[in-house]
């Protein structure tokens, strides 16, 4: 595949993470904004390797909030210095990427005795290994196009260790591929950004998130 621009890569995760959860998202002069709605993120600012201008506009929006967040993302890791006001919320996460058609992917079927739930949507679906009526690991995904955003990957403490996680990736991808989709992307945490290089996902940007410290 051909590299695409960073700046079209984070637009097309950030349609299909609006995708995955529903959310609206809307472009204003350089940042997208995410209305993400939780307690702790009410509002994502998304930037791609900014100028400094627009970083310091942005930035000062955060200022005395404690719900408006920002994230920068950069081909490499963002190496910033914060104004007062601010606090790293994230770092060291990773815009990842792979090939779905060169992936290699496992068969899906789980292992006994878990039980795979696949809820397809329109664009979206989840994906949930339970244990009886206990989910043990979750994750969902959103299409744009030959693109699936991969979402929402988690784990339950007592269930991990034990391979979930790589089965919850390949339901996601074995159902995208089904829709046609040809490439994954997917935001990694440092803690999963291991299991997704096992499963040849590659880093393509660094990112950074800062939030408003609420004073």
């Amino acid at each position: 595949m051909t590299a695409p621009s960073l700046t079209r890569l984070v637009d097309t995760w950030i349609d299909g993470f609006a995708t995955s959860r529903s959310v609206p998202v809307r472009r204003r002069g350089g940042v997208v904004e995410v209305e993400v709605g939780g307690a702790e993120r009410r509002l994502e600012l998304v930037l791609v390797e900014p100028g400094q201008d627009l970083l310091h506009e942005t930035w000062g929006r955060l200022v005395g909030t404690g719900d408006v967040w920002s994230t920068i993302f950069t081909r490499d890791s963002p190496r910033v210095a914060l104004p007062a006001g601010l606090r790293v919320a994230l770092s060291d996460e990773r815009l990842m990427t792979v090939d779905l058609t060169t992936a290699g992917l496992a068969a899906a079927a789980p292992p006994a005795p878990w039980e795979l739930d696949v809820t397809a949507t329109g664009e979206r679906v989840a994906v949930r290994l339970l244990d009886g009526d206990r989910v043990a690991a979750s994750g969902q995904l959103g299409l744009v196009g030959q693109d699936a955003i991969f979402d929402r990957i988690g784990t339950e403490a007592e269930y991990r260790r034990r391979g979930l996680a790589t089965v919850v990736m390949n339901a996601l991808a074995a159902w995208a591929v089904a829709q046609g989709a040809r490439r994954g992307i997917l935001a990694a945490s440092v803690e999963g950004q291991a299991l997704y290089r096992r499963l040849g996902w590659v880093p393509v940007a660094g990112m950074l998130t800062v939030a408003g410290s609420g004073e």
